[in-house]
């Protein structure tokens, strides 16, 4: 009678496991299959932000591949919270476009759209106290729109030394643009 007893309880510890098994594989098949893309995506004048994601190191152990598992979907799913981040003070040095507003986005969760031409470029940027996340990437922002960045233009084979105009198209993606071009986006989008 006490082993028919632990019977069913075996096969609900399977039952269990095997559940949780699919379960996690669904989430981690739904997770690679590709999004949808958006508005700029396919369009080849623009570069996207993307958010740095950690990758399993080939020598990883089963269990910490899953906890690095775990971490990208946390990252994936959850929303940035700016005022827990510290950027130290730093002296004013020539800094990465695309490279910051990449750091920006994992920052404020705020996708940044960046002119192809304008995101090899690079902007004069420093702070001179300790920032949190909003702080930070709203300084930088600014340093975009008044530091006078500098990039090359392939079209006219030199140099470009002028500030950038920051659009923002909704309430998760600002758009980022040498003056001709915000012109464009102006007219087109009355918003």
């Amino acid at each position: 009678m006490i082993a028919d007893q632990k019977h069913p309880r075996r096969v609900g510890l399977w039952l269990g496991a095997a559940a949780a098994f699919l379960v996690l594989f669904g989430l981690a098949l739904w997770m690679s299959l590709p999004r949808q893309g958006k508005r700029f995506d396919q369009d080849p004048r623009f570069l996207v932000t993307t958010v740095p994601r950690w990758g399993v190191p080939a020598n990883a152990t089963p269990i910490q591949r899953f906890w690095i598992w775990c971490y990208g979907l946390e990252q994936r799913f959850s929303r940035p919270h700016p005022l827990t981040f510290s950027f130290p003070a730093s002296p004013k040095g020539r800094c990465s476009i695309h490279g910051l507003l990449n750091q920006c986005m994992g920052v404020t969760g705020v996708r940044y759209v960046i002119a192809r031409e304008v995101a090899a470029g690079s902007v004069e940027f420093g702070a001179t106290n300790t920032l949190n996340g909003a702080q930070w990437a709203k300084a930088f922002t600014t340093a975009l729109e008044t530091g006078q960045p500098e990039w090359w233009d392939s079209a006219a084979r030199k140099f470009r030394h002028e500030n950038l105009v920051l659009l923002t198209n909704d309430a998760k993606t600002v758009l980022v643009l040498p003056s001709e071009m915000a012109q464009e986006f102006r007219r087109k989008d009355p918003r």
